[in-house]
């Protein structure tokens, strides 16, 4: 099939500026994430750029060739730029004007300026390090599960490799001398249909990580406590029951801790919301690192929190029980408070079969430990059903 080449060089200039004015769009309807809308203006001088070039001879050189280049260099370093925004990395501007500023110092070169094969050799290369750049920068926030990260990671290196590529096969098909219109070049039609290809997939790919952003931080929103950043009640209550079901599948012992910040209301009365924010956000990263890796952490409510993981025996939960018990004791406190957490511990038997038995056992420990003194470590009696009534804030559907 032949390409129209004049035509395909329209349908690639108005296609990635359509792309671009979607994710200008999507950016300005999120204004949470600013990386659409980099992603956005540099798809636009993409498009201007693209245009420039594929109207050479009827503009003057130095706008279809040395101003072109540098809107589409800049357009590929607005996407680098972006990959950083996106991630919350330091953005750095004046990083985007070193491919364009390598390719203008490249045209002061008589040599260069006059060779079109030396020109796009040198245009592939800066093109193909900063496409890679755009591509590391999405690669290093891996850890976040985006299912579009890894595809636009491919796209772009797959772009670099191509770029880079167009070096060695300017050498075995150069442009004949004074070339300067399209037909020309006998790689311009793989080349933009290659360019418009890869436009087409790179904003899709940027707009569906940018949907998936999104959706994650309403998924996580509705599921961690937003003061401590632990799980709320309805994901620690989730996260139980998938323990509990495990358990019962592969015969390991089930404990569940319950906290209680002591004399919390005291604080807040004395010394201010602030400061009972604060004693309830050390407690969260306290427990965290003493509980270690495999415990289900989170906030239950007001001061109370909760803990279920897979342990040994008795011994061992009350022995997790104890090292947060003292850590948080011995944990430095803003405004002189010395606050300390009573705790009540239940391992899952035969009277604690349900996930509701067992927060019940747990919570009656609790109580006995406020109790005797509060500031201390109290395990339910084993074979001792518990009302699951206790206290009115965990019922739960008795199949739980």
């Amino acid at each position: 099939m032949r390409l129209d080449i004049p035509t395909l060089a329209v349908v690639t200039v108005f296609v990635t500026a359509l792309l671009g004015a979607l994710l200008l769009f999507a950016g300005l309807q999120n204004r949470a994430l600013r990386a659409p809308v980099t992603w956005g203006l540099a798809f636009l001088l993409c498009a201007i750029g693209t245009a420039l070039v594929a109207v050479r001879g009827m503009v003057p050189d130095w706008l279809s060739i040395q101003f072109a280049n540098v809107l589409v260099l800049v357009g590929l370093g607005l996407i680098w730029l972006g990959a950083r925004q996106f991630d919350g990395r330091e953005t750095r501007p004046v990083m985007v004007a070193i491919a364009p500023a390598l390719w203008l110092a490249a045209c002061t070169v008589p040599d260069i300026v006059a060779d079109i094969n030396a020109r796009t050799i040198v245009a592939s290369a800066l093109a193909a390090g900063v496409a890679f750049a755009a591509g590391a920068e999405i690669w290093r926030g891996r850890a976040e599960p985006l299912l579009s990260r890894w595809p636009t990671v491919v796209t772009l290196a797959v772009y670099a490799g191509v770029m880079f590529a167009r070096v060695p096969l300017t050498y075995m098909l150069p442009q004949p001398a004074g070339a300067y219109h399209l037909t020309a070049s006998a790689l311009y039609p793989s080349l933009s249909f290659g360019t418009l290809l890869f436009a087409v997939v790179l904003a899709f790919l940027l707009l569906n990580m940018t949907k998936e952003r999104s959706e994650l931080r309403h998924k996580t929103a509705a599921l961690v406590d937003s003061l401590t950043g632990v799980a709320n009640r309805r994901a620690f209550l989730a996260g139980a029951q998938r323990l509990a079901a495990q358990q019962r599948s592969d015969g390991t012992v089930l404990a569940m801790l319950l906290f209680d910040l002591d004399h919390f209301k005291s604080i807040n009365d004395r010394l201010g919301h602030a400061a009972g924010d604060a004693v309830l956000m050390n407690f969260a990263a306290t427990a965290i690192r003493s509980l270690g890796e495999g415990a289900l952490f989170g906030r239950i409510g007001g001061e109370e929190f909760g803990a279920v993981m897979r342990v040994k025996d008795g011994g061992e939960a009350r022995a997790i029980a104890e090292r947060v018990r003292a850590a948080f004791a011995a944990a430095e406190q803003a405004d002189d408070v010395v606050p300390t957490v009573s705790i009540g511990v239940a391992l899952q038997d035969e009277a604690t079969v349900t996930l509701a038995a067992l927060m019940a056992a747990a919570d009656r420990a609790l109580y006995r430990a406020k109790g005797k003194g509060r500031n201390r470590v109290v395990t339910a009696a084993s074979g001792i059903a518990d009302d699951v009534e206790a206290r009115g804030w965990h019922r739960l559907p008795a199949s739980a």
